[in-house]
C-alpha cells in the first residue's frame, strides 16, 4: 500500500485525544470476542457439557443485543465518564459471579441469572468509540449547510469513513487475537481464566475510556420536543435504519452460518485444527480490505457503495460451495472476509448519518446489535444446514442470506439526509 494510503489514517490519528481513546477502546473490546468462548470453554472444561456451554454463551450473547443499546441511551443522556465506569463494574461483577458459580456448581438457574445480567451490563465500547469519533470530525470540519447530505460533503465523509475504518479494522484484530489468547489461556492455566482476564481486561480498558473527558461527546439531557420531531420518535423508525438494521442481521447470519459450515468442513476434512486459522484468514481478509477502503476518497454516496459491497458479501462466499480441500476453502475464506469491512464501514457512517446526534451512541449500540443478533441466528441456520446437507452445501446458507441481504440495496438509493 502506497504512503498516500496511510495519509487519511494519519490525518484521523492526528485529531486531539484520538490516540488514547483508540487505545483504550481496544483494550476494552478485546473481551467483546473472548467472553462467549471463555464461556464455552469453562463451562465444557468444568462440566464437560457442551449443551449447557452453548446455551449459556447464547443467552450472554442475546442479552447484550438487547442490553447495550438501552444502556448506551443512558449513556447519550448522562455522559461516557459518568456511566461507563459504573457500568463497566457491575459487568465485571457479574462474570465474576459467573465464573463463581460454574466452579461451585451452583444450580442452573442461577447460572443463566449470571450469564444473562453480564450480557445485559457490557458495554457497548464500540459504539462509544465511534460516537468520539464522530465528535471529532464533526468539530474539525465544516458546518453541515440545513438539510444537506452527508455525501455533500467529501472531506467531512472521508474523514469520518476513515475514522470508522480504523474501528472495523480493530474490530478485526480483536476478533483474530481474542480467541486465540482465550484458548491459550484455558489451555495453559485453567478453562475459567479467559473469563477471569477478559474481565480484568475489559474493566481496565473501559475506566480507562472513561478518564478521557476531553475527546467525549457532550451529554444530551433528556428534553421535551415537539411531535413528529426525529428526537421523539422511536429510534428504530428513525428513516433509513430500518434498512441499515436490516443488513447488518443479514451481514450477522452470513458470518454465523459461514463460521459453523468451517468448522464442520474443516472436522470432516480430518483437520479440525486448521479451523481456527481459516477463520483468522477471515479477518486478515477484511483488515486488509477495509484499510484499502477506507483510505480512499469515494465519490458515489455511500447508499451506492452498499450496492456493490453487500452484492460482494454474496458473490465471494459462492467460491466455499465449490473447493475440494482445506488449502482452498482458505483462500475462498480471504476473499469472502474481504467484502466484509467495506460494506461495515458504509452502514456505521449510514447509522451516524441518520439518528439524532443526541441518540448517537444508542444509534450505533443498536447496529452492533443487529450484527451480533444475526450472527446467533445464522450459527445455528448453519448448524442445521451442517447436519442435513453437510458442509460444502451449509455454505448455501450464508449465499442465501448475502442475497437477500443484496436486495435490499438494489431499488433505488434513497435519500440520505442527517437529522441533525
Amino acid at each position: 500500500m502506497s504512503v498516500l494510503a496511510w495519509r487519511p489514517y494519519q490525518r484521523a490519528l492526528a485529531l486531539p485525544g484520538a490516540p488514547g481513546f483508540v487505545s483504550a477502546g481496544f483494550i476494552a473490546r478485546l473481551p467483546m470476542s473472548m467472553v462467549p468462548l471463555g464461556i464455552v470453554l469453562a463451562v465444557s472444561g468444568i462440566t464437560g457439557t457442551y449443551a449447557l456451554a452453548g446455551a449459556l454463551s447464547a443467552t450472554y450473547a442475546l442479552s447484550a443485543a438487547i442490553g447495550s443499546p438501552l444502556t448506551s441511551r443512558i449513556v447519550d443522556r448522562r455522559g461516557q465518564h459518568r456511566v461507563l465506569p459504573a457500568l463497566a463494574g457491575l459487568h465485571a461483577a457479574a462474570l465474576v459471579a459467573l465464573v463463581v458459580s460454574l466452579v461451585a456448581a451452583w444450580p442452573i438457574v442461577v447460572q443463566f441469572a449470571c450469564a444473562a445480567s453480564a450480557g445485559a451490563l457490557v458495554p457497548a465500547i464500540g459504539a462509544f468509540v465511534r460516537a468520539r469519533w464522530a465528535a471529532k470530525v464533526h468539530q474539525q470540519g465544516p458546518p453541515a449547510p440545513a438539510g444537506a447530505a452527508l455525501d455533500d460533503q467529501p472531506d467531512v465523509r472521508v474523514t469520518l469513513s476513515t475514522a470508522f475504518a480504523i474501528e472495523s479494522i480493530l474490530d478485526e484484530v480483536a476478533y483474530t487475537i481474542g480467541p486465540l489468547l482465550a484458548a491459550s489461556l484455558a489451555a495453559a492455566a485453567g478453562a475459567p481464566i479467559p473469563l477471569v482476564v477478559a474481565t480484568g481486561l475489559g474493566l481496565a480498558g473501559a475506566l480507562l475510556l472513561a478518564g478521557q473527558r476531553r475527546s467525549e461527546p457532550a451529554p444530551r439531557p433528556a428534553i421535551r420536543h415537539p411531535a413528529g420531531s426525529p428526537d421523539r420518535q422511536r429510534l428504530l423508525r428513525t428513516p433509513g435504519m430500518p434498512t441499515v438494521l436490516a443488513t447488518l442481521f443479514g451481514i450477522g447470519i452470513v458470518f454465523g452460518a459461514y463460521e459453523v459450515a468451517v468448522v464442520a468442513f474443516c472436522s470432516e476434512a480430518g483437520a479440525p485444527a486448521a479451523t481456527g486459522i481459516v477463520l483468522g484468514i477471515w479477518a486478515v481478509g477484511s483488515m486488509i480490505a477495509g484499510i484499502w477502503f477506507g483510505g480512499r476518497h469515494w465519490q458515489a454516496p455511500i447508499a451506492r457503495q452498499l450496492t456493490i459491497t453487500t452484492g460482494l458479501v454474496a458473490l465471494t462466499v459462492v467460491p466455499a460451495l465449490l473447493v475440494p480441500n482445506v488449502l482452498l476453502l482458505t483462500v475462498s475464506t480471504m476473499i469472502a472476509g474481504a467484502a466484509f469491512a467495506p460494506s461495515l464501514i458504509c452502514l456505521f457512517a449510514l447509522t451516524e448519518q441518520a439518528v439524532p446526534s443526541a441518540r448517537l451512541t444508542e444509534g450505533l449500540a443498536w447496529s452492533q446489535s443487529a450484527i451480533m443478533v444475526g450472527f446467533a441466528l445464522g450459527a445455528a441456520l448453519g448448524g442445521a444446514g451442517v447436519d442435513a446437507w453437510g458442509p460444502s452445501l451449509a455454505f448455501g446458507i450464508p449465499l442465501a442470506a448475502g442475497i437477500g441481504t443484496w436486495a435490499l440495496w438494489l431499488r433505488p438509493a434513497p435519500v440520505w439526509k442527517p437529522v441533525r
